[in-house]
């Protein structure tokens, strides 16, 4: 059977954040565009996400914020340790503000979140952290107007379509080779090609080989690393993919794609959730303390905390404290990080046996007892709880220096019960190396010629596996190097056209 053939000037894989701004600013600069989709809908994982993060907005400038790009590329290259990509952090830094207003264009609402209403409340003071958050409004309806406002434009939609891998002639990439829900294989050929396929954080045993721990919890994302594969076997180097770990969550919870106004998916409906959000007393699979609570105020050092111990770990409680937030809701401010806390009131003891005959707590009427019921060591487990209970009772902690007010529960009335806590993750960052151009590049650090990408497949923008905790990083870094990777490819092809004799050339000096 013949193999159906399809002809453009760009095609597009993926049509997240990253795919979509790609499409349309190449369509915009008037190239013909095509996207494939494997999802019968656009807006792939990025649909999960609240926010935007861009630095001297329209938003910010309108709410007297003035804050400095310089600062924000020197800020993030410094928690990256400079092994990020410098280039790279000063062009989407410098670009992000353009493309926000591009995303408003193309039909998404935009309202800043001040500082003071951040939901991680480590970055109330932080307006880079905190300030530069700006939230997607009717996220439902604004997908359905982007579309609409990229087919306008001329940007063709084939959904149930999935990239298996680039095609190549002469050194040069010049298409994608896909197959439908059918099974029906077929090429589009094409002049540049933007792999925005989103990673691999569908692929279960691939992100724990990667992470180095089978205790990730997931949301479900559909990624299986298509198009990162297909650029690695076409020459690029993948540098630092990862996972994006992204808070923690309560055992065998139930957890879902869909978002609120301010909150990312993920978090159960259980008022057990109030504990999981406080900085309670926390010990790793061997019963030992392992960090300062209170980063449960900040998203991405509470994730990094929790890998730190494999991925999973305990809060454990007394049931003094489980009655307090019964009578009086606790004495500690409950996060409202990531999706936030069930804030509904329950009676804690009874929530608590609940999670223990569900094999999601355990309890123990002595500490010994609950050690042997978590595979705790017990001598270090019992060594932890008495440090920890000094601690509490001098209201100083000389072990992670966790603030006085959040030392405020022993661990001293029982029966005592421990939570199972696992680190959650929205599928995967990093990728293969690029230039500032989003352009591909090959051992040699020599672009690809026609080959772009962006979003979760782009690597040089993270360092390791911690996400810089600046709320809406990963969801601006899609639209605004989708966006970049676009407007490079129209500048690709255009030369292309005008010099179609003439071996690739940089066209961006």
């Amino acid at each position: 059977m013949e193999k159906k053939v399809i002809m453009t000037e760009l095609v597009v894989a993926g049509s997240g954040g990253t795919g979509l701004a790609a499409a349309y600013a190449a369509a915009k600069a008037g190239l013909k565009v095509i996207v494939l989709e494997k999802l019968q809908q656009i807006g792939g994982n990025t649909r999960i996400s609240s926010g935007f993060f861009a630095i001297n907005s329209r938003e910010q400038k309108a709410a007297g914020l003035q804050l400095s790009k310089a600062t924000a590329v020197q800020r993030l290259l410094n928690y990256n340790h400079f092994l990020a990509n410098g280039p790279l952090i000063h062009k989407i830094v410098n670009s992000a503000a353009e493309a926000l207003e591009t995303l408003e264009q193309m039909g998404m609402k935009i309202k800043l979140n001040p500082t003071a209403a951040t939901t991680q409340f480590a970055h109330r003071e932080d307006d880079y952290k905190g300030g530069s958050y700006h939230m997607y409004q009717d996220k439902a309806q604004g997908y359905q107007k982007i579309q609409q406002t990229l087919e306008r434009a001329g940007v063709e939609f084939k959904f149930g379509i999935t990239m298996q891998e680039l095609l190549s002639s002469e050194g040069q990439i010049t298409g994608i080779s896909a197959v439908n829900e059918a099974g029906e294989r077929f090429e589009v050929h094409a002049q540049a090609v933007v792999v925005a396929t989103g990673g691999f954080g569908g692929d279960k045993k691939r992100v724990a080989t990667v992470m180095q721990t089978p205790y990730l919890r997931t949301i479900g994302v559909p990624n299986m690393g298509e198009g990162l594969d297909a650029m690695v076997k076409a020459g690029g180097k993948n540098i630092d993919a990862t996972a994006l770990i992204h808070a923690a969550q309560l055992a065998k919870s139930k957890i879902t794609r869909k978002t609120s106004k301010q909150h990312l998916a993920g978090f159960a409906k259980n008022p057990l959730t109030q504990l999981l959000l406080t900085p309670l007393f926390w010990v790793n699979m061997n019963g030992e303390r392992f960090t300062n609570e209170d980063v449960v105020y900040d998203t991405v050092e509470w994730a990094n905390a929790g890998w730190s111990v494999g991925g999973q770990y305990y809060f454990v409680v007394d049931t003094a404290t489980l009655n307090d937030f019964t009578e009086h809701g606790g004495k500690l401010e409950v996060s409202q990080a990531g999706p936030g806390a069930d804030t509904t009131t329950g009676n804690f003891v009874e929530l608590a046996e609940a999670a223990v005959k569900d094999g999601t707590a355990y309890k123990g009427n002595t500490l010994a007892e609950l050690a042997q019921n978590a595979h705790f060591e017990t001598a270090q487990f019992y060594e932890a709880v008495k440090k920890y209970n000094d601690s509490a009772q001098l209201r100083v902690d000389q072990q992670f220096g966790k603030s006085k007010k959040s030392l405020v529960y022993a661990i001293k009335k029982a029966p005592f019960y421990a939570f199972t806590t696992q680190v959650a993750h929205l599928g995967t960052i990093g990728g293969v190396r690029v230039d500032e151009h989003l352009r591909v590049l090959d051992a040699e650090m020599r672009p690809i010629p026609g080959l772009y990408t962006g979003g979760a497949n782009a690597g040089g923008y993270y360092e390791g596996h911690s996400y810089p905790a600046y709320e809406g990083l990963a969801s601006g870094f899609a639209w605004t190097s989708g966006r970049i990777a676009g407007l490079s490819a129209a500048k690709y092809v255009k030369n292309k056209q005008t010099l179609p004799s003439q071996p690739a050339k940089n066209v961006y000096k």
